[in-house]
């Protein structure tokens, strides 16, 4: 029997299980001081990003501006990859990462430079936020396979072997 004193009368949404899921976190040394790392990653995105890992493909075009990761392809068509969130210079980059999920529910990107020597940058990319999206762990499952290439592709532009 009904408890309720209408039969319409909304039933409570069963719990969500909570899933936890670990951040990605990659590390690359590149064989150039800070600064340049830090612009090459920045400045440069354009002439490393793998073009597999882009929305429109070939001819694309992605860039740091107003703001905002974004790629533009070859008909003019946008997308916003991530909001910036804070951007230290030759330190710390802090992305609102919204490609490949929905923008509402955005994941943090958070790169960190950090001199070895003279001549030699650490990068270590970490990306948090799973819980947040609604395949959580498909969606760690594909970043944790994408960004360790996206990141080889930049260390080879840097000069890495």
């Amino acid at each position: 029997m009904n408890s309720s004193l209408f039969s319409h009368a909304e039933q409570p949404e069963p719990a969500k299980e909570t899933i936890s899921v670990p951040d990605v976190v990659v590390e690359r040394s590149v064989p150039r001081e800070l600064h340049e790392a830090f612009n090459g990653f920045t400045e440069y995105i354009h002439l490393w990003w793998p073009e597999e890992f882009t929305e429109f493909g070939e001819g694309t075009h992605p860039e740091f501006e107003s703001g905002a990761l974004t790629e533009t392809g070859p008909e003019g068509e946008s997308a916003v990859w991530a909001t910036v969130v804070r951007r230290v210079q030759d330190a710390e980059l802090v992305l609102d990462w919204v490609a490949r999920h929905s923008p509402q529910t955005p994941t943090e990107v958070h790169l960190r430079f950090t001199a070895v020597n003279e001549a030699t940058t650490l990068v270590i990319l970490s990306h948090s936020g799973f819980d947040a999206v609604a395949e959580p762990v498909q969606t760690h499952e594909d970043f944790s396979a994408v960004w360790p290439q996206v990141l080889d592709r930049y260390a080879r532009f840097m000069g890495a072997r």
